[in-house]
């Protein structure tokens, strides 16, 4: 009980379980939405929507140059003045956004008619706004600042989904605005409040250091961003240009859904980061050996849940239509493990300031997945663009672990590694053995899933995360 005690009263588990519950919270008004939107929707038009909202992930890294990445370093390096530095990055940011923005949208409107003009300057506002939500969100993580973080992360998507089933309901024509809309607006509010709050407090707009600091930091992870982008997001671009967009609409649903884990994963993460940091800056790499084993081990029980239970979860999530989706929840699953499993050598990459190495590993990967859809989506559609996908994050982790263990040779040593990607390439397997046996599958699930926690809990083996 006092051990028990001891790990409830501890910041980190504190932390973490706000950010988990938020996430989840988050997630779960995503899920709870879903059956609704995609009755409300076609799958052309959900398809179109989620193909919007991958343009502002890309477009976000261009017009914010990535500079809010750069806030991790800079919480050690200039923690003394850190809102100088904030505010320094967000007006230099802005100009970039002005000047981004006025080339694309002449661009467009004089060279690429076939584009709606509307939708690329919606999309550029809500980029903009976006980078700026998520340069304070990775602010609040390394300051530790969850119940801020956590209300960041929820709130907003409340009253996105609010907005977005009223709208819905009450348009006729042109549906996909009633789902965009609502994001541009509930972003663009939040944004420009950190944007004006930030340049009050931090009252530093032009900082020359800071600006070098910054760009040199960032540059390369406008291109790590953007080949991040290109491995998440090309295969449904690819599948609406070789296949349909109601295809595209089917494996963006099915990728939503299969990729939950990373909801629990970026929970955990985000109180890894600052940890990790503090650990490594401290020499103490026995620890971090001891801890990462475990923080995979948690991450792979939720993929292996997730597995077990996923087809159902499309069943009752989307109609018909959706369900022959099913197939592609293992390797999408599959994939979602490995992004985790290189995310830990991107942040021992991440804290000796590699930037360069972490760009130039991620484009490789990239590359290799989007030569591979041009391949196989043409031929095997959704099933190809998933399995392209899987490839290129395991390329990715591989790469990635070379690298972190060029820049040391004392942490994450492979046999970390080796039992979870079996056990996980095992229960692929099994899920495609019992995929029309739910009683088989959910039994399983429930069971291993009791018999994990009861036997971790009773051994204590979570408390070593919180050394």
């Amino acid at each position: 009980m006092t051990r028990f005690k001891k790990i409830i009263n501890n910041k980190n588990t504190k932390a973490g379980g706000l950010y988990l519950a938020g996430n989840l919270f988050n997630k779960a008004i995503a899920f709870l939405t879903i059956p609704i939107f995609t009755r409300l929707m076609s799958t052309s038009d959900f398809g179109l929507v989620n193909t919007y909202l991958s343009w502002v992930s890309i477009l976000s890294l261009i017009v914010g140059l990535s500079l809010g990445s750069s806030i991790r370093s800079a919480y050690k390096d200039f923690k003394n003045d850190l809102e100088g530095y904030v505010s320094s990055i967000f007006f230099l940011s802005f100009l970039n956004f002005m000047v981004t923005s006025s080339i694309i949208i002449v661009i467009t409107y004089f060279f690429i008619e076939e584009l709606d003009i509307l939708l690329v300057a919606l999309c550029l506002v809500q980029s903009y706004m976006t980078f700026v939500i998520n340069s304070i969100d990775i602010k609040y993580m390394m300051s530790m600042d969850y119940i801020k973080k956590t209300l960041l992360l929820a709130l907003p998507n409340v009253i996105i989904v609010f907005m977005s089933v009223v709208w819905l309901i009450n348009i006729e024509n042109t549906k996909y605005l009633g789902r965009i809309l609502p994001f541009v607006i509930v972003t663009s509010v939040i944004g420009v409040y950190y944007l004006a709050r930030s340049f009050i407090t931090g009252k530093k707009l032009i900082d020359k250091r800071y600006w070098k600091y910054a760009i040199t930091l960032s540059i390369p992870l406008i291109f790590h961003g953007l080949s991040i982008n290109i491995l998440a997001t090309s295969d449904r671009t690819l599948l609406t240009i070789f296949r349909s967009s109601s295809e595209a609409g089917i494996y963006s649903l099915v990728y939503n859904l299969s990729m939950v884990a990373a909801v629990v994963t970026a929970s955990l993460e985000s109180v890894w980061i600052p940890w990790f940091n503090k650990k490594i800056h401290d020499g103490k790499k026995e620890i971090i050996n001891q801890s990462v084993a475990l923080y995979i081990e948690i991450a792979l029980v939720v993929m292996v849940g997730i597995l077990m239970i996923g087809p159902e979860v499309l069943v009752f999530m989307a109609p018909q239509e959706y369900w022959s989706g099913n197939i592609l929840i293992p390797p999408v699953v599959l994939a979602s493990f490995f992004i985790f499993l290189y995310s830990i050598s991107v942040n021992l990459e991440y804290y000796y300031k590699s930037t360069k190495v972490i760009a130039t590993n991620t484009i490789i990967a990239a590359l290799v997945n989007l030569g591979l859809n041009f391949i196989f989506i043409p031929k095997y559609g959704a099933l190809g663009a998933a399995y392209t996908t899987v490839a290129a994050y395991i390329i990715s982790f591989v790469i990635h672990y070379r690298a972190a263990r060029k820049l040391d040779k004392g942490l994450f040593p492979f046999r970390v590694y080796i039992k979870p990607i079996g056990w996980m390439f095992l229960s692929v397997g099994l899920t495609y053995v019992l995929m029309d046996y739910i009683v088989a599958r959910w039994s399983l699930a429930i069971v291993g899933f009791g018999i994990y926690i009861i036997f971790s809990v009773k051994k204590g083996r979570f408390s070593s995360l919180l050394k």
